[in-house]
């Protein structure tokens, strides 16, 4: 087998043996070749899925759309045979499937083949139905890995197709494929006297016509198929314009070169006409405008190559600072090239951030899956490749490519004022500071802690964790962080708890309570931090906010709170809370015995729900009414199966929506109902509903009154849903 790279585009694809079994005779006697155990085998020298060195072969799962016409008629009509698929891999493969229909073997046919398979084409020739990538999404880059590398054309973005016309009825049709997309091969050779470039980037843009995106395909002529863009109604899925990513690109030293290869739809830039190939490199990015002296064809199934000489010799920089790189920023992602000078990491709080500094500012690099880890007191000297956007109003970097020396070292942050940080996002954003001038806690919300230095206010922000023991009117000694913007605030963002050190000064008074001896028992904590208990005898600065929660024992209800110093919110809730006042505080809970009675009832079939005897042959299909006890019954006003058991052991009794299905729960006079949970499996998406609240399945609904109404549901716009009841829980009294 020959590697050359006219084989590998071009060849591809033998569809060959066509495996019929299962032959029977209509009513006239005409041999019929049946729909099922249909094989279609492909084999050659360039498949598509997967590449060994320049051949690409079949991978186990690919799939192909398969197609017949029988010839004769006035009109060609297609046949659809749908999927064909694999489970081998190599050179050949055998794709099996179902006809959609069977034909007759004294006739003759024509048989069409095409990769990917989508499940959308109806037909050789269609253009308006089932689209199918070339070279990828219109807002993609095609990636080549490493010079010269042919790996990835290959795949559902480079589709191929053949066509084997006039096969007997009798014969096995061999149907040779052909890839549908154009091949450009970019040799670029360095031309710079001394200095090696390492390849980033490929683009090739047309003057108008486009060549990449999303296209429905006539493949009936393979060695000139038919393209139409897909644009529906948000805007067209095409671009002029055909990039290539390239990573893991080797240096191309003076005078060497190299080859990077794009897939783009076949088109003619006719004589005259421009088109214009870009190559990005270390000395950034040279654009050549190429004139046709001749109508210049790119042609499905063939290789044309492109000799680009680099010599842009001069490096234009986006930035030679922090500062910058920082004013370059906007919304949308954007790679910069640029030249750093005394660089320092200066800060790596985790795993997937670094901040970056030099004299006139800092940068946040975040690492979104995958890049350079950076340790503290790396230093950064020479050219950089950054991708910038703004998070929250600062600059982040999310991909960086840089050479870095050293790392280790300790980088203390910088002693800054809250004055210096006020109103100056644009000088502080990113950097690693440090303040100690003493800041009082005005506010405090979860992990955000408001606290001013004479006129000036800010943000300390604990993302790890609120600060426990933190009240309004302490103040915070020493913060450490880096300067950010969260919903239009600036912020010191502090990373770790152990960053923000703080003087109590506010006033504390004790909080004092024993836990009742029978009923029940109750919890105190601090209403910012409710893992943090505040113990009986602790001491709790004023102005705090603190939670109490009564858990009664069983046989019990809670009935109020008592609290001397201070007033909780509502003393007839379990959970309630007040606000330390400039008095000792004292609990008490007070719990009462319940009469609420529980009753369970795991549904069974009716003759077990019901404690009854069914007479011998009788055939009970529909429960409306079910008695869980003597005191509380279940019931359905839906018609048809609403009520009926369902279930190999009858143990689920079902309600439908179409059927106006709901469930009643009811207690018997001098009763009242406290609550009820039902636990139910759906079918159809179906829902109980509480009004227009879904009750989940296992979900405590509380209640007063002698009956309680649900209605079924459903979570999508179909009116089929079911809802099918296994157990139910009543609490009354």
């Amino acid at each position: 087998m020959t590697k050359n790279f006219k084989s590998y585009i071009l060849s591809a694809l033998a569809v060959a043996a066509v495996a019929l079994s299962g032959c029977s005779k209509n009513d006239e006697g005409m041999p019929e070749v049946q729909k099922k155990d249909f094989s279609v085998t492909l084999s050659g020298v360039s498949t598509k899925t997967t590449n060994d060195g320049m051949s690409t072969l079949w991978a186990a799962n690919d799939a192909i759309n398969l197609f017949h016409a029988a010839l004769g008629g006035e009109e060609m009509t297609y046949v659809s045979d749908g999927k064909f698929s694999t489970s081998q891999s190599g050179t050949t493969a055998v794709f099996t499937g179902d006809l959609e229909a069977s034909f007759d073997e004294t006739k003759t046919y024509n048989w069409y083949a095409f990769y990917p398979y989508v499940s959308q084409k109806t037909d050789p020739e269609s253009t308006s139905a089932g689209y199918t990538y070339v070279g990828g999404r219109s807002d993609r880059a095609q990636i080549q890995k490493g010079n010269n590398s042919t790996e990835h054309i290959a795949g559902t973005n480079y589709p191929i197709a053949g066509v084997m016309e006039k096969v007997a009825g009798t014969e096995k049709p061999v149907i040779y494929m052909r890839h549908l997309s154009s091949l450009v091969a970019v040799k670029v050779t360095n031309g710079l006297k001394a200095d090696p470039i390492t390849v980033t980037r490929v683009s090739i843009t047309t003057d108008g016509e486009d060549i990449v995106g999303q296209y429905y395909i006539d493949f009936t002529n393979p060695y000139n198929p038919v393209f139409t863009p897909y644009a529906p109604s948000q805007g067209s899925r095409v671009s002029n314009t055909a990039n290539l990513e390239v990573t893991d690109g080797e240096a191309i030293a003076a005078g060497e070169s190299a080859t990077f290869y794009l897939a783009i739809k076949p088109f003619t830039v006719n004589e005259g006409d421009d088109f214009t190939v870009s190559v990005t490199a270390t000395n950034g990015a040279q654009e050549k405008v190429i004139s046709a002296p001749k109508n210049y064809t790119f042609a499905a199934g063939k290789k044309k190559t492109i000799n680009f000489t680099y010599d842009k010799s001069e490096v234009i920089y986006d930035f030679t600072t922090v500062a910058e790189l920082n004013a370059l920023k906007t919304s949308t992602p954007t790679s910069h090239i640029g030249k750093l000078t005394n660089a320092v990491v200066s800060f790596v709080p985790d795993g997937k951030n670094a901040v970056i500094k030099d004299a006139t500012g800092s940068v946040l690099y975040y690492l979104d899956g995958g890049g350079m880890t950076l340790k503290q007191g790396q230093t950064i000297n020479g050219d950089v490749n950054v991708t910038l956007t703004t998070y929250n109003n600062c600059s982040e970097v999310t991909a960086f490519n840089a050479t870095v020396s050293g790392g280790g070292a300790v980088v203390e942050p910088q002693t800054v004022t809250l004055a210096d940080l006020v109103g100056n996002l644009e000088t502080w954003q990113n950097a690693y500071v440090k303040v100690t001038e003493g800041l009082e806690v005005t506010a405090i919300n979860g992990k955000n802690i408001t606290v001013k230095k004479g006129s000036n206010t800010y943000v300390v922000y604990s993302a790890a964790a609120a600060v426990s023991g933190l009240a309004v009117g302490d103040v915070i000694t020493s913060v450490v962080g880096t300067i950010a913007n969260f919903s239009g605030n600036d912020q010191i963002k502090a990373w770790k708890v152990a960053d923000i050190e703080f003087t109590h000064t506010a006033t504390k008074h004790k909080v004092t309570y024993t836990q009742p001896a029978t009923g029940g028992t109750f919890y105190v904590c601090y209403a910012s931090n409710s893992s943090t208990e505040i113990k009986s005898g602790d001491e709790v600065m004023e102005g705090e906010v603190v939670t109490i929660q009564a858990t009664p024992a069983s046989g019990f209800k809670f009935n109020k709170w008592t609290v001397t110093g201070a007033t909780p919110g509502d003393a007839t809730k379990a959970t309630t809370s007040f606000t330390m006042g400039s008095e000792d505080v004292t609990i008490a809970a007070d719990f009462v015995s319940s009469s609420t009675l529980v009753l369970t009832m795991t549904m069974e079939n009716y003759v077990a729900v019901n404690h009854c005897t069914l007479s011998e042959g009788s055939s009970v299909t529909n429960y409306p009414t079910l008695a869980l006890n003597s005191v509380v019954t279940m019931s359905t006003s839906g018609t048809g199966n609403c009520g009926s058991f369902w279930g190999a052991t009858d143990t689920q009794w079902r309600l439908y929506q179409n059927k106006n299905g709901d469930v009643t729960i009811s207690v018997s006079a001098g009763h009242t109902l406290k609550a009820v949970q039902f636990t139910y499996s759906v079918s159809n998406t179906g829902t109980l509903k509480d009004g227009s609240t879904v009750v989940a399945s296992g979900t405590k609904v509380n209640l007063s009154g002698t009956s309680k109404t649900f209605t079924v549901g459903n979570t999508t716009s179909a009116t089929n849903g079911q809802v099918r009841i296994t157990a139910v829980q009543v609490e009354y009294e």
